[in-house]
């Protein structure tokens, strides 16, 4: 018989590693909640839809993602020359002009690029990124399932570069910053610091209630905690790549087979069920034991529908994903050392949960998922060929899932990061800047078109300030995402309850606030 468990006992052997186990405490505060007193009801029906947002962490070098082609005249000739000339690594390892990418099409977009090296084209695609079995991006967009948007940012109004330089205008807080503008970027709010409510939580709060069962959060995320899925009283159930997982160490009264008998998982086992078992006088004591014993229950119960949700679809990281080679050693990668298997694994969860939907009893999802490493103040080309390419082999793997599943209509996917980057090289990168292109991945994505005014990129053009070419946004991160919530279920009514300040930018009712997605 296991001794009783002291609080000293808890606190020293236990630890509060025996409760933090990913998926568990960012349920605590959420699963049985009221629903909001502002929720709306979605149609009749049992229609599914899932968002995806795909955050590049640490500001990717947009204007080296989609940038003019060569041959297109006065807006490549610009291009080249603000960002140094074309990069070669023996005469111009300075250059950030991508001499070549992959064409877009139709032929009203072929002056323009997208920075997916033919190199890295998937094995099965030859002809790169042509495939129709294994589709990357351009080849998406070209069969209308993604669509580019241009020139995204975050503003507090629109802005001019006169308002700008003679310091008039009402700029986004922290502008350049990282957490900042990470913040604006997932609460749709530039005007305030310390935001911890996202809106996707705010979407969440209003449309749960659309959700059969609530032992999950319809917020799930493959990243860690976030603001953009924080809601009032929603936040985001987060899971590993094998679905959730109860606390280590712990044998649960809802799982078998039995975790363990080692003296550790004896002590932590008794630990967490004497903290359980506990008649607490305390309110607050009294709602953490509930919500902990809940989420010990919703974890079991995201598992056994995570478990029976498979999906043939090869992935990075699978053992029968056919790897490309690793440029610098010509050697093939593996399971092991692809470096797109932990992005790869991450969408695949993201599809398994979707195929599992009906077991989780959910209308209406939310996915993260977080790829970092974008902070090129150095390397900039070489590091972005690689991540590119990640990029690229991962939502290839990710569509043919959907495809499998036959969610590809109901499932929309889009890109967002902290910033753009200068357009001018820093000697060895690029730095910190402000509007860039995103890209949007889905069946109801009104795709083989790019949204917006792709901008002049002459430092001295309209929309261009700094001496090192940063762009004012045409289109407002509001506007971006007004689209994507009125597709997800969001009354134009109720479309400022998510996104505070849309009004600055559109007036709901009339014409779509950008217009990539289908109604």
């Amino acid at each position: 018989m296991p001794r009783t468990i002291t609080r000293r006992d808890f606190l020293g052997q236990a630890s509060c590693a025996a409760v933090g186990s990913v998926g568990l405490l960012s349920t605590l505060l959420n699963l049985r909640m009221a629903n909001s007193a502002m929720a709306q009801s979605l149609p009749a029906g049992n229609d599914y839809r899932a968002l995806v947002c795909l955050f590049f962490a640490g500001g990717i070098d947009s204007c080296n993602v989609l940038f003019p082609a060569p041959g297109a005249g006065a807006p490549r000739t610009t291009y080249e020359t603000v960002r140094g000339g074309n990069y070669n690594l023996d005469t111009n390892a300075d250059g950030l002009a991508l001499p070549g990418g992959i064409n877009l099409s139709p032929a009203a977009y072929a002056p323009y690029l997208l920075a997916l090296h033919p190199a890295f084209a998937d094995p099965a695609d030859s002809q790169g990124l042509t495939s129709p079995s294994r589709p990357g991006l351009a080849s998406l967009f070209a069969a209308g399932k993604a669509a580019l948007v241009a020139n995204v940012g975050t503003l507090i109004e629109p802005t001019t570069k006169t308002a700008y330089n003679a310091s008039t205008a009402k700029l986004p807080r922290g502008l350049y910053s990282h957490s900042d503008q990470v913040q604006q970027w997932h609460t749709s709010v530039a005007i305030a610091s310390n935001v911890n409510i996202g809106w996707a939580g705010r979407a969440a709060d209003l449309i749960q209630s659309a959700n059969s069962s609530r032992q999950v959060s319809m917020n799930i995320s493959l990243g860690g905690n976030n603001v953009w899925q924080s809601g009032q009283t929603i936040v985001p159930y987060t899971i590993g790549t094998s679905g959730s997982t109860l606390p280590s160490d712990y044998n649960s009264p809802f799982a078998t087979p039995v975790v363990g008998t080692t003296t550790r998982s004896v002590v932590r086992t008794a630990a967490i069920d004497n903290l359980l078992q506990q008649e607490h006088q305390n309110l607050f004591d009294r709602t953490f034991t509930a919500n902990f014993n809940d989420s010990l229950e919703g974890s079991v119960y995201f598992r056994d529908a995570f478990t029976d949700s498979v999906v043939t679809t090869p992935f990075p990281g699978d053992a029968t994903y056919a790897y490309p080679k690793n440029l610098a050693t010509g050697v093939a990668y593996t399971s092991s050392n692809d470096p797109a298997r932990t992005l790869g694994q991450q969408l695949k969860a993201v599809v398994r949960t979707i195929k599992a939907r009906t077991a989780l009893g959910t209308r209406r999802q939310t996915f993260f998922v977080q790829y970092g490493g974008w902070d090129h103040h150095d390397e900039v080309i070489n590091s972005m060929q690689t991540q590119l390419d990640v990029v690229n082999r991962c939502l290839a793997a990710y569509w043919q899932a959907l495809v499998e599943i036959q969610m590809t209509n109901a499932v929309t996917l889009y890109s967002a990061s902290d910033f753009a980057r200068t357009l001018t090289s820093n000697g060895a990168g690029s730095d910190h800047a402000w509007g860039g292109n995103q890209f949007v991945l889905g069946g109801s994505v009104l795709g083989n078109k790019v949204y917006g005014a792709y901008p002049d990129l002459a430092l001295t053009a309209s929309r261009v300030v700094t001496n090192r070419g940063a762009i004012i946004p045409d289109i407002s991160v509001d506007q971006y995402f007004a689209e994507l919530a009125l597709w997800f279920g969001i009354s134009p009514s109720q479309l400022r309850d998510v996104l505070p300040r849309i009004n600055q930018f559109y007036t709901p009712g009339l014409n779509p606030p950008v217009g990539f997605m289908a109604a």
